[in-house]
């Protein structure tokens, strides 16, 4: 679930907290590791042998420094538009559940 906050994390870590189910959220202000001890992706294969199901809560800005920074074109708001993590994070996650 992707959760606006551009380049602070304090939405979707409130939104985390607050809804109390959430398995993994991941802000810009922390650098996103997918493989090794504290990686996304080891942690979700653990969270889904356990409860089946794993829910991921990703602030707008999280993961530029998987997919880069930020390109010049704007949103619509007139805000330079960021980079999409969620293609991005899906295809990891396919590739090392395959």
């Amino acid at each position: 679930m992707k959760l606006m906050g551009r380049h602070a994390g304090f939405i979707a870590a409130h939104a985390t907290l607050a809804a109390g189910d959430v398995d993994l959220c991941l802000v810009p202000e922390v650098p996103i590791e997918l493989d090794g001890v504290y990686g996304v992706l080891p942690h979700v294969e653990r969270v889904l042998k356990v409860k089946g199901k794993a829910v991921i809560v990703v602030a707008e800005g999280a993961g530029e420094e998987l997919v880069g920074a930020s390109t010049s074109a704007a949103d619509a708001g007139g805000n330079k538009a960021l980079p999409e993590i969620g293609p991005y994070l899906k295809g990891q996650g396919e590739a090392h559940f395959k």
